[in-house]
């Protein structure tokens, strides 16, 4: 796959998705608050300051991504990066079909686009050393998803897997560096980032 073919792969996805999706959130009244930024915003807020938000071609660039891959010393799945660069949108909180699971993602916000990315990184920065990239969460902030970086898939893809919050609190930073004492706690998910994104953004069809 090209960088083209991953952008509209994941354009498309997003779109179709976007057309039976909930779109409302709590207006951001300046643009470092949080909440559906004022480009995003449809219409004026309700008088409990929910509002309906727009979905619209990102602004952010690759540099952009591979500065935040820089910072961190890793290299984001292909199809992930086009997740990344394709839309700004506010899906947050979205639903793994296969498990019946709730998920919380990275959504990219016109305002502050890796935001929500940088934080998860940061929060769960001791996994990268063991080879494993933080980038969504699983179930009701149950625990990191993760790519894991030591085993490619095809076209540069990664598996996705997940590991328990309160286990690897239990591991503490030290232990969450060492790749032989987080294994034993990694729960598999997905083949690739891309069987990924077509299970919680997908139609039917397209799945």
């Amino acid at each position: 796959m090209t960088i083209v073919d991953d952008a509209t792969f994941v354009g498309q996805l997003l779109d179709t998705y976007a057309l039976g999706a909930w779109r409302r959130g709590v207006a951001a009244e300046s643009p470092g608050d949080a909440g559906v930024p004022q480009a995003m915003q449809v219409g004026a807020a309700d008088e409990d300051g929910w509002v309906e938000w727009r979905m619209s071609p990102s602004t952010l660039n690759e540099a952009e991504v591979t500065a935040l891959e820089t910072d961190f010393r890793i290299r984001f799945p292909a199809v992930f990066r086009a997740y990344l660069l394709s839309r700004f949108h506010l899906f947050d909180q979205v639903k793994s079909r296969r498990y019946d699971q709730q998920i919380f993602m990275p959504d990219t916000p016109s305002g502050k686009p890796l935001g929500r990315l940088r934080s998860l990184l940061v929060a769960w920065r001791p996994l990268i050393d063991a080879g494993f990239v933080p980038f969504a969460e699983w179930g009701d902030a149950w625990g990191p998803m993760c790519f894991d970086t030591t085993r490619p898939a095809t076209d540069g893809d990664q598996p996705v897997v997940w590991m328990d919050h309160e286990a690897l609190t239990a591991l503490g930073a030290d232990g969450c560096r060492r790749r032989e004492a987080v294994l034993p706690l990694v729960q598999p998910l997905y083949d690739t980032c891309r069987e990924f994104l077509l299970d919680i953004f997908g139609t039917a069809e397209a799945r």
